[in-house]
């Protein structure tokens, strides 16, 4: 019998690694959801998904396994027709929900729209599916917030600040996912920095390493406020893509938490990327200085500053308490049940040098 797999979020960087993990490593059939974006029909931008996916392939091989389903995982019952919605409940047997809104300067309503709201209609649905025997969430490893110190994959609400509503709105929805647990066989994936494909070196335009290293890149980032020494938890997406589709074929995975990260023993600090920066771009390493000393500049050149160079400077403030953490995640749960499977967390230095290629062949001012 085919299995029937309704996937939300392809059409990101973590989604469409999915999608093609799937693809390649069993015959299910997918229904995607996907929405109207900056005119492009839902259809059209998975289309545009797949050509990037799979360059030379023969679009139509993609038809008999996919079905594109026009919807917004924010809308009650997906803004489906009751007979589609219907349709899917009685076919669907595994969801992956991947569709979160990550950006970090959202407003709070906005945000829980999406990964609250969104997370919670998944979970409607999965209620409503006859034949479901899987539900992969993807969270964050941030829910953690503003805690330092090891964190563990059991642990979620330990009464944590958090540094924007992105965290905080995964929390929440986390919360939601955990409550299901007795009733429906989920799984929750918290990745950690998903920064590339170690194999092509490809990054997302949208993620905040990538849009840091850019800024170096095109020599418009010559200070970064930091700690030297801040751990830096680093994952390619190819390595969270195998990771997950391993441990959800594992029964033993529902009503569990696991932590798609580089390890306790795997982390890289920020004098040690800059170090990497350096060497792969050809350019002068970037200063790391301490916050009050970065604002201390900010504050006397002010009058000096273009607008590009105070968007800039706004951004990195956004990004700063990642460029201070000590956090550490314990992934016991992910090394257990991939033990025998061979699967391993490259180290950043091992493939660093294929995203700088990347982005010196992609990146435009």
């Amino acid at each position: 019998m085919t299995s029937h797999v309704f996937l939300t979020g392809v059409t990101g960087f973590i989604g469409r690694s999915l999608l093609r993990k799937w693809m390649d490593s069993s015959d299910v059939r997918f229904h995607l959801l996907a929405r109207q974006k900056h005119e492009l029909s839902p259809q059209e931008r998975i289309k545009q998904m797949l050509v990037g996916l799979y360059p030379h392939a023969d679009m139509t091989h993609f038809t008999r396994r996919i079905e594109v389903v026009e919807g917004d995982v924010s809308l009650d019952g997906f803004g489906l027709k009751d007979s589609d919605y219907k349709q899917l409940s009685e076919n669907i047997s595994h969801i992956i929900h991947c569709a979160a809104a990550a950006r970090f300067d959202l407003e709070l309503e906005k945000a829980r729209q999406i990964n609250v709201k969104g997370t919670e209609n998944i979970l409607a649905l999965a209620r409503e599916c006859k034949e479901l025997k899987k539900i992969d969430y993807i969270g964050t490893a941030y829910v953690a917030g503003r805690r330092r110190g090891i964190i563990k994959e059991d642990e979620l609400d330990e009464g944590q600040e958090h540094n924007n509503t992105y965290e905080q709105s995964k929390l929440e929805a986390e919360k939601l996912v955990r409550g299901s647990w007795s009733e429906l066989p989920v799984t929750i994936f918290r990745p950690s920095i998903v920064i590339c494909d170690s194999k092509t070196g490809r990054v997302s335009s949208h993620s905040a390493f990538y849009r840091v290293l850019r800024m170096y890149l095109l020599g418009r980032l010559q200070m970064l406020p930091g700690n030297p020494s801040c751990l830096l938890d680093l994952v390619p997406v190819d390595y969270m893509a195998d990771a997950t589709y391993l441990i959800s074929q594992e029964r033993a995975s529902a009503a569990k938490c696991f932590h798609l990260s580089a390890g306790l023993n795997n982390l890289i600090t920020l004098e040690e990327i800059g170090e990497l920066t350096s060497h792969y771009f050809g350019k002068k390493k970037f200063r790391i200085v301490a916050p009050e000393e970065f604002m201390a500049y900010v504050n006397q050149a002010q009058e000096s500053l273009s607008d590009e160079e105070r968007d800039m400077i706004d951004e990195l403030n956004i990004y700063l308490p990642y460029l201070t953490s000590q956090l550490k995640f314990d992934n016991s749960n992910t090394l257990d049940i991939l033990e025998n499977t061979g699967l391993e967390v490259p180290k950043v230095s091992s493939y660093f040098g294929r995203m700088a290629e990347y982005m010196m062949e992609h990146v435009d001012g």
